[in-house]
This record gives structure tokens, C-alpha cells and sequence, in this order.
């Protein structure tokens, strides 16, 4: 099944604007970004979702 993108956090190397992993992107529409080609993520972003990943193990 398909999970929804909303319950699990995005790959610490997801695209900057919608957080899917490049070998799945292709194309996708995200607001706010719109159509957009994957896009390496920030360091910041990077080191948030680590920590967001992290902490989400943690929870379950």
C-alpha cells in the first residue's frame, strides 16, 4: 500500500522541496514549490530531518 507522505519523515537526502528521494522523483507538483525537478537538500535541512528522524523512532 501507499502510505501517505505526511506520516513518515523525509530521507535526510529528499528533494529540498518536497522531501521525496531523487530515484523516486521524477517530476512531482508540491505546493509551495509547484513542478519541480529534485533538488538537493540544504544542510540544514539535512541535519532537521536527521533530528526529526531520530526523534520519531523514538516515539514508536
Amino acid at each position: 500500500g501507499h502510505r501517505p507522505v505526511t506520516t513518515r519523515t523525509p530521507n535526510p537526502s529528499g528533494c529540498q522541496h518536497c522531501g521525496i528521494d531523487q530515484r523516486e522523483h521524477m517530476r512531482q507538483w508540491k505546493p509551495p514549490a509547484g513542478w519541480h525537478q529534485w533538488t538537493q537538500p540544504t544542510q540544514d535541512q539535512i541535519k532537521a530531518r536527521m533530528r526529526a528522524r531520530r526523534a520519531n523512532r523514538k516515539e514508536q
